[in-house]
């Protein structure tokens, strides 16, 4: 398919025809809610309902379905690991579209010109699955893409991998894509959109978009044209506003002058359409060394991060911040269960700590090491005082020791829950500018210790991305919690930062993303909505909602 020019666009017809009593399906509320209730939530909590449920395995599948909804009038809802925590896949009504048996990998390739090679899959593969096959170059029976892919690849030694990592690999790509996921190693590999090469995706309205990264870009006055496979044309514009990519952001639609087409579905949380076919650049995987690094106060582990982030020498592949109030909750879980962190006794008086990876090579690790050494003692603490793993099992320990605490924090709540049903925790995703993170952090501690709530901070610190995750004990404290999450949005935008840098926004920071952006951001959101979805059938309710009148 080429383009007549660059903002022009032609879109497909699927032309196999499947019929709508032969796909999968569960109807009926009650039947849902009773014997499927995990498809009417993701890991926020949120709960929803829904009268339909389908698991289309193809996207012949998924068109007829749309036909069905569009035909009786109902909206529905994407899914597929469910690992999100913003409610985006949570249905208000309608139905559940699951793609979690569209998990295939189509194809293998190797694009000349970028020297990559890249890897094509459907929506509903998980991203271990995807680098489970890519390491053990499990490739038989793949269509290779460009000639002699596969043998060639095949023929280097070192194992290659998929290097976006948004802490939770059992996330499928449809998911990551659709929420921009970055994640930890977004220090060194930057978030989602930059590994995508092309996307097909499916429109409402059954017209099939083949995007290829390059191939398409907004006019001078910002619209793109596609052409429909009916012969009529749709004709749309982006937002005036640019997107925030001056810190890491996840927050709306994206946005630029002579932006590529590919990108504007890239983060859209399913609201323009339906991600059917994926192709991702691949990398090789590098060996690493894990290291847990404890310090006497927060400043200095700060520092240390100041220090290492650029550092050429060091290259770290991710930097993540565990502070004070964190370590205390991981050592009452080890004194209290010493079996259930595999790891060391945290260091008593450590008043905050840094996890990082740097790479392994036999030339280099020495001169790695010496100069993070240096930098340790410019911070007030050594080598001696941390934990570090190079072999597998060691790696995946100190992965867990992260893991860990974010899954104590769910344990808290969920016996927290028993006595108040409707209590969550509240943890915040904001990003700011390098030059406002001391500020910031300070911000949090004085605000919440003020209030006198539970709370923990960690998260992803090389990027200025921490989460704190306030932690009420009754409605009066969530009530509380809430005020102050606002607080933190406000001054995070007042700082020229992100409300959400790696989650999104589904359903539940809509009030949120109202600090970010104006109405008249808001109100050219919308349109864009209306343009490529004007009935509202996908995923209404992310992002933003609409006002009764503009429906």
């Amino acid at each position: 398919m080429k383009n007549v020019s660059s903002n022009i666009f032609n879109s497909e017809k699927i032309a196999i025809k499947i019929s709508f009593n032969d796909i999968r399906s569960i109807h009926g509320k009650t039947k849902i809610l009773t014997d499927y209730p995990t498809y009417l939530m993701d890991e926020s909590k949120l709960n929803g309902t829904a009268d339909w449920l389908f698991f289309p395995k193809s996207e012949a599948e998924i068109v007829s379905i749309l036909e069905f909804l569009q035909k009786n009038k109902i909206r529905t809802y994407v899914s597929a690991a469910r690992t999100g925590i913003v409610g985006a896949c949570v249905p208000n009504s309608g139905s559940v579209l699951s793609t979690e048996k569209m998990n295939k990998i189509f194809g293998f390739g190797f694009d000349k010109n970028k020297n990559y090679y890249f890897i094509r899959v459907e929506p509903g593969i998980t991203l271990n699955e995807i680098n489970d096959k890519l390491i053990k170059k499990e490739l038989d029976n793949i269509p290779e893409l460009t000639p002699d892919a596969i043998k060639n690849f095949k023929e280097i030694k070192d194992p290659f991998h998929y290097p976006v990592d948004p802490t939770e690999m059992s996330a499928t790509i449809g998911g990551t894509v659709a929420t921009n996921a970055s994640g930890a190693r977004t220090l060194k590999y930057g978030p989602t959109r930059q590994w995508i090469k092309g996307l097909r995706v499916l429109l409402s309205s059954g017209d099939i978009l083949d995007i290829q990264r390059g191939e398409c870009f907004a006019s001078k006055e910002g619209s793109f044209i596609i052409n429909k496979s009916n012969g009529g044309k749709l004709q749309f514009k982006i937002p005036n506003f640019i997107f925030n990519t001056s810190v890491k952001n996840a927050a709306g639609i994206y946005s630029k002058p002579n932006m590529d087409l590919i990108d504007l579905f890239i983060g859209s949380e399913g609201i323009l359409g339906i991600i059917t076919q994926i192709d991702i650049w691949i990398i090789e995987k590098n060996p690493l060394i894990s290291n847990v690094l404890f310090f006497n106060s927060e400043e200095d582990s700060i520092s240390f991060v100041e220090l290492i982030r650029n550092n050429r020498i060091i290259s770290p592949e991710f930097i993540e911040f565990f502070s004070y109030e964190a370590l205390n909750l991981m050592k009452n879980v080890q004194n209290k269960d010493p079996g259930s962190i595999n790891m060391p006794q945290i260091p008593i008086d450590a008043k905050s700590a840094i996890f990082f990876d740097v790479p392994y090579s036999e030339e280099k690790i020495d001169i790695i090491f010496s100069k993070i050494n240096k930098i340790t003692k410019k911070c007030n603490t050594s080598l001696s005082n941390s934990w570090s793993g190079y072999e597998n099992r060691e790696i995946t320990r100190l992965k867990h020791f992260r893991q860990a605490l974010p899954e104590n924090v769910n344990a808290i709540i969920a016996t927290r829950k028993q006595q108040f049903p409707q209590i969550h925790k509240l943890g915040t995703d904001i990003c700011i500018p390098e030059k406002y993170f001391r500020n910031m952090m300070e911000y949090y501690h004085t605000v919440v210790r003020n209030a006198n709530l539970d709370y923990v901070i960690f998260g992803h610190i090389g990027e200025n991305h921490v989460h704190v995750n306030i932690l009420p004990k009754n409605m009066e404290e969530l009530r509380l919690g809430e005020e102050i999450y606002e607080k933190f949005a406000k001054k995070a935008v007042e700082y020229g930062g992100s409300i959400s840098a790696e989650h999104g926004i589904g359903k539940i920071k809509t009030d949120y993303l109202k600090i970010m952006y104006s109405q008249k951001d808001l109100d050219e959101m919308r349109l864009i909505k209306k343009s490529l979805d004007p009935l509202l059938v996908l995923n209404y309710g992310n992002i933003f909602n609409f006002d009764v009148e503009t429906e």
